[in-house]
């Protein structure tokens, strides 16, 4: 069965959609639900490096993307809700974050930061979705190699 995904935009000051969206699953009983986050570029507006290029290099792809995953039970235990951003940055992420003062929420744990795979953190149990998403926005503007306003698409799966 495919994925289908209802999308929408929004901006990096209005984005109570979102908000509400998180807020709302914060919570489900399967891993089924999830949204990404990604920079609204148009298509031909960021160049697209060569299929070997991506085979074979050591970072992400050219247009970063986030991802919220709610909590969820498995075999009676609860997952925690995770983010994770992929980006073109490379082995060097971390210190981008660093170098614009961004800091990790207190709370929020670090499981990767792999250049090609992203970066992958849990929330706590009780966090704010307010964060989450100023949180996106902030890191999509510091991990993106190019300018693209405060424009934002949301991906839903339905």
């Amino acid at each position: 069965m495919a994925i289908r995904y209802r999308t929408f935009h929004f901006s990096a000051t209005d984005f109570d959609e979102v908000t509400m969206l998180l807020r709302t699953n914060h919570h489900v009983n399967e891993q089924n639900f999830w949204v990404h986050i990604e920079p609204m570029v148009e298509e031909g507006e960021v160049h697209q490096s060569s299929i070997f290029w991506r085979m074979f290099s050591s970072r992400g792809p050219i247009v970063p993307k986030f991802t919220w995953v709610p909590s969820y039970e498995r075999k009676d235990q609860v997952v925690p809700a995770q983010i994770g951003i992929t980006h073109p940055v490379g082995t060097k992420a971390i210190e981008r974050i660093k170098d614009f003062e961004m800091q990790i929420p207190e709370g929020w744990v670090l499981h990767q930061d792999h250049p090609k795979r992203g970066i992958v953190l849990s929330l706590p149990e009780v966090y704010s979705q307010d964060e989450v998403v100023s949180f996106a926005v902030r890191m999509l503007q510091i991990l993106s190699p190019f300018d693209f306003g405060s424009n934002y698409i949301a991906s839903v799966t339905i």
